[in-house]
């Protein structure tokens, strides 16, 4: 089968093809009019309650660069939160490896037992974990550059196909 909306690289949007020169060569003016007219309001949502402190701080980083460049909306507040969660929790255990690396030498990275078996600690497993959630929450809902680009809003209805002015022009006067 040929292509489908999944085939190929997705669509960079408007906003980073204006950022990395439009090398593409794609129409500026029809880049501006997307840049001023994203198809979505561009408002920050509100923070959750219960984020972390860590969380919180990742929050307050994000979303003025977010609001600058058009990419967030009142919708995407738990694809945000979940983001923020996933950075603050990455960033804990990252702190708790480089303890565990301090106290001994390669013991945040390594776990090694009783027998001598060594495997990936759980601690950078949980890491690791922490940083695919984030990358996922990232492009969840439309919250990452390339994924905000593939959310088509509905399109407008069709009318009809074949318009009938007789009966148009009919119904005004007898109706």
């Amino acid at each position: 089968m040929a292509g489908n909306a999944n085939s190929g690289r997705p669509a960079k949007p408007a906003a980073l093809h204006l950022l990395q020169g439009n090398r593409s060569k794609k129409n500026i003016d029809q880049l501006m009019a997307e840049v001023k007219d994203p198809g979505f309001p561009v408002e920050a949502p509100d923070m959750p309650d219960g984020l972390s402190a860590d969380a919180a701080a990742e929050w307050q980083r994000v979303v003025p660069d977010l609001l600058a460049l058009g990419l967030v909306s009142k919708l995407d507040m738990m694809a945000l939160a979940s983001y923020c969660e996933a950075v603050a929790d990455w960033r804990r255990f990252r702190r708790l490896i480089a303890e565990k690396n301090a106290e001994a030498e390669g013991a945040g990275d390594i776990q090694t037992f009783a027998t001598g078996a060594k495997q990936i600690s759980v601690w950078r497993q949980l890491a690791n974990d922490a940083e695919k959630r984030a990358n996922a929450a990232g492009a969840q809902f439309g919250f990452s550059p390339m994924a905000r680009r593939n959310l088509k809003a509905a399109p407008p209805p069709q009318g009809e196909l074949f318009p009938n002015e007789q009966r148009d022009a009919a119904s005004r006067f007898f109706t």
